[in-house]
């Protein structure tokens, strides 16, 4: 597995890193798995232990690898909150990312609406429903953090109401990261109402079990938040 020569190159960093990766990616090495000592990569490679120490931080800062000092290198586990770090970071330095991360969170959530659809059951209705209703009495202007939060919530909701705990964990994670970027649109005339429409047409679709209009619904609810978020930071922008 590990005696694959790399070529000289000055990429022998990214060439070790990508080998690594394709292992890690095709199932070759697992969650758990250590990864031979530096010395032995280094001989099996064929390059200098320098070249793999440079390639193992680059998968361990991208949340692939892992290094245990004292103990060893190994291939990292599922972290909902080391994602949502490395997500923090990527939006704190690339600011222009963050239409990227709503198009996932838009691939993300109207999936999780289609299964809420699907498999809801009449509590995760219910608490849904009684959020909706809080909604409607609570001023986004004077009451905007409590507004944001009960937007949060029923995002959240409908995630854990789809009943797969890997899709609401990184629906999570997306809203933590998108916290004060949402906020920014609940001041906006109209906007809080209008999602408050968009948001009960998505729970009536999904109490009346209709997966792909839910999910047609869901997708087009934030697809319009996203509008609003780029018409405020670029009024001149034509969308």
């Amino acid at each position: 597995m590990f005696n694959n020569k790399i070529g000289r190159s000055d990429t022998l960093r990214n060439e070790v890193a990508g080998y690594i990766k394709t292992l890690i990616s095709s199932g070759q090495l697992k969650p758990g798995d250590r990864l031979p000592t530096e010395r032995v990569m280094s001989e099996n490679f064929g390059v200098s232990r320098t070249v793999i120490r440079d390639a193992v931080k680059t998968l361990a800062g991208i949340g692939l690898l892992e290094v245990k000092h004292g103990v060893g290198i190994f291939v990292a586990t599922v972290d909902g909150a080391l994602v949502g770090r490395q997500l923090s970071n990527l939006l704190t330095y690339h600011l222009d990312t963050i239409e990227h991360i709503y198009e996932v969170r838009i691939l993300l959530e109207k999936f999780a609406a289609q299964w809420a659809a699907e498999r809801c059951t009449q509590e995760d209705y219910e608490k849904i429903k009684d959020l909706l209703e809080e909604a409607h009495t609570v001023n986004p202007i004077e009451y905007g953090d409590r507004f944001a939060d009960l937007n949060r919530k029923f995002h959240l909701l409908i995630a854990e109401a789809s009943q797969n705990p890997v899709i609401a964990m990184m629906v999570e994670n997306i809203l933590d990261l998108l916290e004060n970027v949402s906020d920014e649109t609940h001041t906006i005339p109209g906007r809080a109402n209008l999602s408050i429409e968009q948001h009960e047409k998505v729970l009536e679709l999904i109490i009346q079990h209709k997966p792909q209009e839910a999910k047609r619904a869901m997708e087009e609810h934030l697809s319009s938040v996203l509008t609003t978020l780029k018409k405020k930071n670029n009024p001149n922008t034509v969308l």
